[in-house]
């Protein structure tokens, strides 16, 4: 099969910029609240959590995962491949989701995910606190949205859905 073969014909070219706007929204929105969870324990994991969701969201991610993705150069679902092109050349599509660069996606956002509900869960039996039950709902929620309601309805419309490990929509 070639790659022309794998790409979705009826998906999108270019993502909306209100798809943009509302999934980098939801992305931001869960980097603040893990960083929040963890600060309320310890503020200097705070401080590497915070780090470590920018710089693998903004830079490492876009550079092993977006530089094989058909919108490489273009706006995706989070108009990363526009930012993917300004730190590498377009790579092959066929490489999309292989090997190391599949790997660290479910283990980059899953970590992103449990730290913070861990540390989110300990400090509620270290000093219970309403606040703290709020923070961690919230965060659970951003999570969802930003994890599966929006993931789902981008994938249903992504050229690269058919080749994607991680595709919410394979119908």
């Amino acid at each position: 099969m070639t790659k022309e073969e794998k790409i979705f014909q009826d998906g999108l070219e270019e993502y909306p910029i209100s798809t943009i706007i509302i999934e980098n929204l939801f992305m931001f929105l869960w980097i603040a609240y893990g960083t929040f969870l963890c600060w309320i324990l310890v503020p200097l994991v705070a401080w590497i959590y915070l780090a470590f969701g920018l710089i693998m969201v903004l830079c490492v991610m876009r550079i092993l995962v977006c530089k094989n993705c058909y919108y490489h150069g273009k706006r995706c679902h989070l108009g990363w491949g526009k930012l993917s092109a300004m730190y590498c050349k377009q790579g092959e599509l066929t490489h999309f989701g292989c090997g190391f660069s599949g790997a660290i996606i479910p283990i980059v956002y899953g970590s992103m995910a449990l730290l913070p509900l861990i540390f989110g869960i300990i400090s509620i039996f270290k000093t219970f606190s309403l606040i703290n039950i709020c923070t961690i709902v919230i965060f659970l929620l951003i999570v969802i949205m930003s994890s599966f309601t929006l993931r789902k309805k981008s994938c249903a419309v992504c050229k690269m859905k058919k080749m994607c490990p991680g595709c919410a929509s394979k119908g």
